[in-house]
């Protein structure tokens, strides 16, 4: 293999923008084995679903912003059980990943808007570290409905499925299980739909997994072994392969992974093996390298007709800035191709799936025809970094592998006893909190507390058992915000166990919308641009800072006699606006809508049409003067709804499945608004009146 003189760079948050032409977010479902929430919800969450607001600055809007958006769109994070106890909203899931012979150690992420998927394989974990502060690697599959690889889909879809299988408690139809499971499955039937191109390309990417065995029927796998095969059928064994990963096993287990890939090499001739391996740097440039790895790497080819090369970690990325290294590549050479595989796998049996102890690892293979695509070739040779060689590695300090430099095998967390198998929250009148347990894995003593402000006992291992020992326990919650996090403890330590919501939109309103009138709910549905509406309501509800040299120099209102006498509130005036933002909001509820959570949404969520029809008849049945202009915004606001006319869209809900949602729930809203307003029949004039019933009636039709 050829030094490599460029390398290609990017910010891994930009992946997490929709592309051109995407369309609106449907949801997104990723792997990580440590994370971090926060990152999560403000970086990728608001670049995936295209939100504006700025988290730091514009904290308000940004809030409503997320929430209004998350209520149609599916989102969660699969992660290692270890890692798994967050805080976090409950408008996405956290499902944690159980393995029993390893850890959930992938990082892949399936991103979906109606017109484009996004596969993104990562070295990076969903943290402050991975994602700014390491120098990490990843990479990216796109299908459209013109083009696509349908294979990759699949192969990335299947996986996702069999982490979701080693959630605890996944065999009991969890609702957060349930949900991922009904977003891969939306998703397949949309790329089922779609017409992609299917012929030969010149450079074929592939997903290789490691995965212990499941079930006795599916065998384990290897990303080592899938590797090779891809790279065989290409025409031969590789010959040359070069590893760059930044943590290795002990000397006895990087033996055996280091034999198992020199035994997948080419025969006959001499191969050749480059390692790439974090060193301690020393102020002294003649001191001896100090390697942070084993020796065996250097040794163990010796057997096999293997020449090393051995390189050190660049500890400065392209700009020289200081930087740990965190990727993993291993490169495969052969006359025929160049290969690359990147992704979450180490150089370790573990990583590579070489033995019984395996863990969820994901990775992006990528091969190009050295003879046919020379160009191509060059480039992919060129994602890997120029690194400083060690001319004499017989004669280096081989330190052994330095787990401290290593993020996740810092990353240490109390192991929960597996019969905590999961806690669910149900929202709405009657809120309560569900936990599922395995009585034959908890242990003698425990107990569970919330935590938040302070310490609350909610169950102990005592009263669990008066319960009959009961494999799903539901306890009563009393206040309206559900609790923060659960806290488990037992003898021999403590942590926490993640918590999902049951119905996320029986989750509570934020309560910064009480603030919000029915004029300023419909100018936010109605908007073409959401973002920009969101922003200009949470700036009006900012108290000014300082002194206002603009508002100190204005003529009071009261003062001015044509204010006072401004068309804009005459009645008139009112009703023609009104009017207009109607019709927006007439359009804006004919667009298409991916799946029936989105159109749920869309009537009923955070800002939906039956919360704008609770503000509207709040506000007149409040009124303490005439109440007629507002029932009139009643009946317009009814007969726009009754004049919707959706439009489809490819993979969008046809316009029967959109009908039978949308009819009943148009009738039961007629329903309600009618027995809200018929104790203020009295206050409404009659012609008023038989107008609101036949429209009434209208809408039952």
């Amino acid at each position: 293999m050829s030094k490599r003189k460029t390398s290609v760079s990017g910010a891994m948050l930009d992946l997490w923008r929709p592309p051109q032409d995407a369309g609106d977010p449907i949801g997104c479902l990723a792997s990580t084995y440590t994370f971090d929430p926060g990152l999560f919800d403000e970086q990728c969450l608001g670049r995936f679903l295209d939100i504006e607001s700025e988290p730091d600055r514009e904290d308000l809007a940004f809030l409503l912003e997320r929430e209004s958006r998350l209520g149609g769109v599916y989102a969660g994070v699969l992660v290692d059980h270890t890692q798994g106890g967050v805080e976090h909203s409950l408008r996405w899931d956290v499902l944690r990943v159980r393995l029993r012979s390893g850890k959930q150690h992938s990082k892949l992420s399936l991103l979906a808007w109606n017109h484009h998927v996004r596969i993104m394989v990562a070295s990076a974990n969903l943290t402050e570290f991975g994602y700014r502060f390491n120098q990490e690697i990843a990479g990216s599959v796109d299908l459209t409905p013109a083009d696509g690889n349908v294979e990759i889909f699949t192969q990335a879809t299947g996986f996702l499925r069999s982490l979701l299988g080693l959630v605890p408690g996944a065999s009991d139809r969890l609702p957060e299980v349930q949900r991922a499971q009904s977003f891969l499955d939306q998703i397949e039937r949309l790329i089922g739909e779609w017409k992609p191109n299917r012929q030969r390309q010149p450079i074929r990417r592939q997903l290789v997994f490691t995965l212990p065995s499941v079930e006795p029927a599916q065998p384990a796998q290897s990303s080592l072994e899938q590797a090779i095969q891809v790279c065989r059928s290409r025409g031969s064994s590789p010959s040359t392969a070069w590893i760059a990963s930044p943590f290795f096993d002990v000397y006895d287990e990087s033996s055996r992974v280091t034999a198992a890939l020199c035994k997948f090499m080419a025969r006959g001739v001499r191969r050749k093996l480059a390692f790439c391996v974090p060193a301690i740097r020393d102020s002294d440039p003649s001191a001896l390298p100090r390697l942070a790895a084993p020796k065996s790497l250097l040794l163990i080819p010796l057997s096999y007709q293997g020449d090393v090369t051995v390189e050190m970690l660049p500890a400065l990325d392209g700009d020289k800035n200081s930087r740990p290294w965190h990727a993993k590549l291993v490169a495969f050479h052969s006359e025929h191709y160049s290969a690359l595989m990147i992704g979450s796998s180490n150089f370790t049996c573990a990583g590579m799936g070489v033995d019984r102890y395996r863990n969820a690892e994901a990775n992006l293979l990528t091969v190009v025809n050295r003879v046919t695509n020379k160009g191509e070739a060059v480039q992919l040779d060129s994602v890997w970094p120029e690194m400083e060689q060690v001319l004499d590695p017989e004669s280096a300090e081989w330190l052994g592998p330095r787990p401290e430099l290593d993020e996740e095998e810092t990353a240490k967390a109390p192991l929960l006893p597996a019969g905590f198998l999961s806690a669910t929250y149900r929202a709405g009148d009657e809120r309560v909190i569900i936990l599922h347990l395995d009585s034959d894995r908890l242990p003698e003593e425990w107990q569970i507390y919330v935590t938040g402000s302070g310490e609350r006992e909610l169950l102990v291992a005592g009263g669990w058992r008066e319960r009959s020992s009961a494999a799903v326990v539901e306890l009563a919650w009393k206040e309206v915000q559900p609790p923060p996090r659960l806290l488990v403890r037992w003898a021999e330590g403590e942590a926490f166990l993640s918590l999902n919501v049951e119905d996320s939109q029986a989750l509570p309103p934020p309560a910064e919308l009480e603030n919000m009138t029915a004029d300023d709910m419909l100018l936010i549905i109605a908007a073409a641009d959401p973002s920009a509406a969101f922003r200009a309501w949470a700036k009006e509800q900012q108290p000014p800072e300082g002194f206002d040299a603009d508002l100190d120099s204005a003529t009071p209102i009261d003062l001015d006699p044509l204010r006072r006498y401004d068309l804009q509130a005459t009645f008139l005036h009112r009703v023609r606006r009104r009017a207009r933002i109607l019709a927006q909001l007439r359009a804006n509820l004919e667009r298409p809508v991916y799946g029936r959570l989105a159109l749920e949404w869309r009537l009923r969520g955070l800002l939906g049409v039956e919360p704008l029809a609770d503000r509207l008849v709040r506000e007149v049945v409040t009124a303490d003067g005439p109440i007629d202009e507002g029932v009139l915004t009643l009946v317009d606001f009814l007969i726009v709804l009754r004049e919707v006319k959706y439009q489809p869209a490819e993979g969008s809900l046809s316009e029967s499945e959109f009908k039978k949602e949308y009819r009943p729930f148009l009738g039961s809203l007629a329903s309600k608004l009618r027995s809200l307003i018929e104790p203020q029949r009295h206050r409404i004039a009659e012609d008023l009146i038989r107008f609101w019933e036949r429209v009434l009636e209208e809408c039952h039709g």
